[in-house]
């Protein structure tokens, strides 16, 4: 079900990413794939692709395009006076360090759950994070560290 502030032009799509713990202490280090008793909020991985199968594909509430922009340039404007490096983030322009999601629009779909939240998205192909690639066919790059961090200046 949909509610008028989901509709709202100026309502950015994001995720807090709360982390995985396990036996209540934060999971460290990078194990892939997660233990089976590391537990998060299952939007931390399934936001973009539950707004994507459930509100443009299936409820048609907002389009392909509003759901793009709200996941990436809104959430890059709204961050531009904190840290000015986001002018050059959730854009694909000359000049733009844009990420960049391959997925299938007609699949897509989040598969995280309460009872099982390390299940990940289907219907995301690719990801490159400067230019390289983070996930290759559906699979993560293990071996690939692109991110750079993203500061605004001191206080």
């Amino acid at each position: 079900m949909c509610n008028a502030k989901q509709t709202d032009p100026n309502v950015a799509i994001a995720s807090d990413a709360v982390p995985f713990t396990v036996n209540g202490s934060l999971l460290e280090g990078d194990d892939w794939p997660l233990p089976e008793n590391a537990l998060a909020h299952p939007r931390g991985s399934g936001t973009y692709s539950r707004i994507l199968s459930s509100y443009v594909r299936e409820q048609q509430v907002i389009s392909l395009m509003e759901a793009l922009r709200r996941a990436s340039l809104l959430p890059a404007q709204i961050l531009e006076e904190a840290a000015p490096q986001m002018k050059y983030k959730g854009r694909l322009q000359v000049g733009a360090d844009a990420d960049i999601t391959i997925f299938d629009p007609e699949t897509v779909t989040d598969r995280a759950t309460y009872e099982n939240p390390r299940l990940t998205s289907v219907g995301m192909h690719h990801v490159l994070v400067n230019g390289q690639f983070v996930i290759k066919e559906q699979a993560l790059v293990r071996e690939a560290l692109p991110g750079k961090p993203v500061r605004g200046p001191l206080r």
